[in-house]
């Protein structure tokens, strides 16, 4: 048996920080199907996401991705709120791995 390297792919530190997240499936023609998880770990660019339907979801996938930072964890990290497409990465059995596309909106919280 072959061991095999694992190459770390990731551009930006992952924060080990679970929020609500709403994916919508975009299929062509049809009504666009919500649902709900939560993230596992998240960073600028890219999120793990478990406690979701995986029903119809494939690696490639591009998905409209909707997230709220609640103003607790805020402090924590620098941004209060997602929205625009992810592209997925990986489908395991636990969860979906997605990247953020570079036109995602990022809201930032202002310093006080």
């Amino acid at each position: 048996m072959r061991g095999e390297v694992f190459v770390e792919k990731r551009r930006a530190r992952r924060l080990n920080m679970s929020f609500p997240i709403t994916i919508q499936l975009a299929s062509d023609g049809e009504k666009e199907e919500v649902r709900e998880g939560v993230t596992v770990d998240i960073s600028f660019y890219g999120a793990y996401v478990r406690d979701i339907s995986k029903n119809n979801i494939k690696l490639e996938d591009r998905l409209n991705v909707f997230l709220s930072i609640p103003n607790d964890d805020r402090k924590e990290f620098p941004f209060s709120r997602f929205a625009g497409k992810a592209r997925v990465v990986r489908v395991e059995k636990d969860g979906i791995a997605l990247d953020f596309s570079e036109d995602m909106f990022r809201l930032s919280v202002a310093a006080t």
